[in-house]
């Protein structure tokens, strides 16, 4: 079996030769592949002494697991300035030797104008894109080529990464708690959802604007009582399991009688409290998604799939990525019983391998 490093070795002869006549490389690399050895030894092979280097994040985690990373890996450079993506702005004119962007993928629109104006300031920068969970559609937008792949299958075949399974639950909405709508009239959830679905379909017919009925309509699914009540129906099956449940909103995160964590928390101590197995289960809300490492996790429930296959296939990834490759990771997405978000569903799992899928 090669190891892990000759693979990244290799790769790095790879973006050396390729950047002799081209300066722009992206790095499609499965979780647990190396991204930051592999770009430590590039930093040492492709750029002499100490030269000027920027490293891009979403997620202010990543910032910590790079330096140290950098340190683990023997790149001591003083001159690596890192940033998260909703700084960028304040580095567009400046120029360095060399532009790493990390989960590039996540990048927002606005942000990746900044990028491209950073990236073309010198047509001497080197500049390596980093994803675990890239579109085609996404690759294209961003402009930069694929010059190395490691999937999330190689992983698996080279032991690398653990196995894994996705069980998608078809779940009823609530036909019975009833709650006032803006004109007071009490309605169920169910009621409320079949009401958004025929104005949607009706305001599609005329060539209206869908956007923010089909916003609120998602809304109302992540806070789904009948996800919730099946979430912890599923929690409690799994009360000896270490699991990360990905709650969408942070009013729901709060509401599965479990620890949460989100931006609205005091402080991280539930977060540090899973970490340090002091607690197995932990709710999660647009946090957590990118560039964490999770302790001896066992499981990942998915309340909400935003359409987005980037963004499931992360979250995805967060179960992948366990400590004993001989387990298989376990998966578990909450999908409403409702045409709109099986056909959603479909697409948020386009990355993923179909014959890893169940639907109960």
């Amino acid at each position: 079996m090669i190891k892990q490093t000759e693979i990244q070795d290799n790769h790095v002869k790879i973006l050396l030769e390729h950047y002799k006549s081209n300066k722009l490389a992206l790095a499609h690399l499965a979780m647990r592949y190396g991204k930051t050895r592999l770009s430590c030894e590039l930093f040492k092979k492709l750029l002499p002494g100490h030269a000027t280097i920027v490293i891009a994040y979403p997620d202010n985690k990543l910032k910590d697991s790079w330096i140290q990373e950098c340190v683990k890996w023997d790149y001591n450079n003083p001159n690596i300035t890192y940033v998260n993506f909703s700084s960028l702005w304040k580095y567009e004119d400046k120029i360095f030797d060399m532009v790493v962007c990390d989960e590039i993928h996540a990048l927002s629109p606005n942000e990746l104008d900044i990028f491209h104006r950073l990236i073309t300031n010198d047509k001497n920068t080197y500049v390596l894109g980093l994803s675990g969970t890239i579109s085609k559609e996404t690759q294209g937008k961003i402009g930069i080529p694929i010059v190395i792949e490691y999937l999330t299958d190689e992983g698996i075949d080279s032991s690398i990464l653990a196995d894994y399974s996705i069980t998608v639950h078809w779940v009823e909405l609530d036909k019975t708690v009833k709650f006032p709508n803006k004109k007071g009239k009490l309605l169920t959830e169910k009621q409320k959802y079949d009401n958004y679905t025929f104005i949607i379909n009706k305001f599609k017919e005329e060539g209206k604007d869908t956007m923010f009925l089909a916003l609120n309509r998602n809304r109302l699914s992540t806070s789904s009582l009948g996800k919730i009540n099946y979430a912890k129906k599923l929690l409690g099956k799994l009360k000896d399991k270490r699991v990360i449940i990905f709650a969408g909103l942070t009013d729901t995160a709060d509401t599965l009688n479990i620890p949460s964590y989100h931006n609205k928390s005091k402080n991280d101590q539930n977060f540090q409290d899973f970490q340090n197995k002091k607690i197995n289960h932990l709710a999660l809300a647009s946090m957590g998604k990118l560039g964490v490492s999770y302790v001896d996790l066992d499981c990942v429930i998915l309340l909400n799939a935003t359409g987005n296959p980037e963004e499931t296939a992360q979250i995805i990834n967060r179960a992948i990525k366990l400590d004993y490759t001989n387990k298989i990771a376990d998966t578990h997405i909450l999908a409403l019983n409702e045409p709109a978000e099986k056909k959603k569903m479909i697409k948020s799992l386009s990355m993923l391998n179909k014959l890893k899928i169940k639907y109960i």
